[in-house]
């Protein structure tokens, strides 16, 4: 989930930047400054996020800081692991995550509803299309290999607190398979990205 302001929220200031100076020619120049600087702030916070913190071979768990839904960056650790990089016919790749508010607030995160909704939220969490944090499977080039562009009937899903020093957790599995899962993608080279922080190499063997 994108915290911050669009970049089309840079390209209105930066209008509006320009407008201050050229068509309000008895502005101020400070009213003129400010509105450009704004306008600059603005487009620096709308660059593309960092690229996700890569495993070493052989590295099983990654853990470090990041924005999940509405808890920020700064106070939120994250720590995600999976049971093996290399897959072999018939074996499920896992992936674990644990989110801990390392701050003094609570935030806000998506989870499926324990029942009926509007409800309380499930204590147990999802990694998936579905779940309160997602993962993709590239191939070469950034392809989406899975989840794809495929339709998910997912739960209804709801917003729960994440209070200061509480933890949540959650699973997910890959089966090697094709968006439509029936058919195991061919064996080569791939890379597993969470949410979009973390990646982690992958090998799809032959036998």
């Amino acid at each position: 989930m994108h915290v911050g302001l669009r970049p089309w929220t840079a390209i209105a200031l930066t209008a509006v930047a320009a407008l201050a100076t050229v068509g309000l020619g008895g502005a101020p120049a400070s009213a003129q400054e400010r509105a450009a600087k704004q306008a600059a702030k603005v487009a620096k916070a709308a660059k593309p996020p960092a690229p996700p913190k890569l495993a070493k071979p052989g590295q099983l768990t990654l853990q470090g800081h990041g924005v999940f839904w509405e808890c920020p960056a700064k106070t939120t650790a994250l720590l995600i692991g999976v049971n093996k990089l290399t897959l072999h016919p018939g074996q499920v790749l896992t992936v674990n995550f644990i989110v801990k508010n390392v701050g003094t607030t609570a935030c806000n995160y998506v989870a499926p509803y324990a029942g009926e909704a509007p409800g309380p939220t499930q204590s147990t969490l999802q990694v998936g299309p579905c779940g309160s944090m997602g993962y993709e499977i590239e191939g070469a080039h950034h392809h989406n290999v899975w989840p794809g562009v495929e339709a998910f009937n997912c739960p209804a899903l709801g917003f729960a607190q994440l209070q200061p020093n509480a933890a949540v957790a959650g699973t997910g599995m890959w089966a090697q398979t094709e968006p439509t899962g029936l058919k195991r993608v061919p064996a080569g080279s791939y890379t597993l990205v969470v949410d979009g922080h973390f990646a982690f190499p992958l090998k799809i063997a032959v036998h």
